[in-house]
């Protein structure tokens, strides 16, 4: 443990260092956000207290007033719990420019588009980004999984845009991924690095392709897999959480609604209740913490215990799919978790999708808690063995990363010069997997 923690240490401040970068960042006095809803206030927040005027825009007049109104909120928390002084408060938001018109971005040095994930919808506000914004204005977009190169083709400027992929809630979480599109220039990178530094974010360079790294190593994470083959939500969450992390995938997914993902299948016309649990869930109206029952039940105070009748739904799609519930160990239940996650990240270095594997580790320790004194995913397969892992993940009748198997046959540990120069060839010769 200490061991990872001492790595985890020096790779934070790894991270920062982009090879080759020698560019310097543009000033960044006053910075523009589009969208004032939960992302685009708290990336106001992060600017604000960081000392930037902000020019925060919504063309929708009743949501520009309730995104401020929430932004006020949070600081008179602040104050009321003693961690902000109202003078301190005040001069936060003396640097906050409300807007309905994207004429106001006129001078800024970077703006960061913060609406829904929607493509049309991206593409027409940086087309009109490209119109308003002056020649050399960093244009960025907070999209967690959207294709960078096909928001920069709206502009005439590509080599000025780039992603700003923050967390949410925006003002609380500590990482920042900056994706690097096909066409980014060495200037905007530079500068996109200085902006996570001046608001306080750990801020990871990567590459383009869906998810980035933290969300896409995390999708494939084996908790629905597991669920699905027999083993009850409050077993893969006990696993989980034996492991180290804060909150095991089922009660991770009540806390961010289960309606969301239901919901998403209900429209397109794909739900399947009968077999697919989360779709069980939805039409049983089971949205998670929201309404106080999901996998788990909640009381008043969102304390949850295990619920009968949330068992049961899954059981029901068992008996539907010919499943029977089904008992695996600790390690069994942690390999079938995370084997994939560690598989993923070797694919991410392969690509060129990440600069080093220490790189993974911290976006994945700041962007999903994975546990510290691991040292994120990486640094846990080489403590288990690369060929020990590489045994299990086929094992787990994964298809390998080829760089792991190259890895492990020719005996390379991540550290080792052969290792960086293969993942540094896949870094400079190839940026965007899109």
């Amino acid at each position: 443990q200490a061991k990872a923690m001492q790595y985890m240490f020096f790779a934070e401040r790894e991270c920062a260092k982009i090879p080759g970068l020698k560019e310097k960042p543009v000033p960044l006095n006053h910075i523009g956000v589009v969208g004032a809803g939960l992302m685009g206030g708290g990336i106001a927040m992060c600017c604000i207290e960081a000392g930037m005027k902000v020019t925060l825009l919504d063309v929708d007049e009743k949501n520009l007033e309730r995104g401020l109104s929430v932004i006020k909120k949070n600081y008179q928390r602040s104050v009321e719990r003693g961690s902000k002084t109202q003078a301190k408060v005040d001069q936060f938001l003396s640097l906050l420019q409300p807007s309905t018109k994207y004429e106001s971005f006129a001078n800024c040095d970077l703006v960061v588009e913060a609406v829904y994930e929607n493509m049309d919808l991206k593409k027409k506000i940086f087309a009109t980004l490209d119109k308003v914004c002056k020649p050399g204005c960093i244009l960025a977009s907070n999209t967690s999984f959207l294709n960078i190169d096909e928001i920069a083709s709206a502009t005439s400027r590509p080599q000025d845009v780039i992603g700003c992929h923050f967390f949410s809630p925006a003002n609380v979480m500590q990482l920042l991924e900056n994706v690097r599109g096909s066409k980014t220039s060495d200037r905007t990178i530079a500068t996109a690095m200085a902006f996570g530094k001046k608001i306080k974010k750990i801020t990871c360079l990567v590459g383009n392709c869906n998810g980035f790294i933290a969300n896409r190593v995390m999708a494939v994470s084996g908790g629905m897999k597991l669920l699905h083959e027999g083993v009850l939500p409050t077993d893969i969450d006990a696993a989980a959480e034996d492991y180290g992390m804060k909150m095991g995938p089922m009660r991770m997914m009540d806390l961010v609604g289960l309606d969301l993902r239901g919901r998403i299948n209900a429209q397109a016309g794909k739900a399947d209740p009968a077999k697919n649990v989360v779709d069980a869930m939805y039409a049983a109206e089971r949205y998670g913490q929201k309404n106080g029952k999901g996998f788990y039940k909640y009381d008043e105070k969102r304390n949850c215990s295990r619920d009968p009748e949330g068992d049961a739904i899954v059981e029901k799609v068992w008996k539907n799919s010919g499943v029977s519930r089904k008992s695996l160990s600790q390690a069994e239940l942690v390999d079938a978790l995370y084997l994939p996650v560690v598989n993923e990240g070797f694919k991410c270095l392969e690509e060129g999708i990440a600069i080093r594997p220490s790189d993974i580790d911290v976006c994945l320790h700041f962007g999903y808690n994975w546990p510290r004194y691991r040292g994120g995913p990486m640094q846990w397969a080489t403590a288990e063995g690369l060929a020990n892992v590489l045994a299990r993940i086929e094992k787990l009748g994964l298809k390998p990363s080829e760089l792991l198997k190259e890895t492990v046959q020719k005996g390379w540990t991540l550290n080792s010069k052969d290792f960086q120069k293969r993942v540094a060839q896949a870094w400079s010769g190839r940026w965007s997997k899109l």
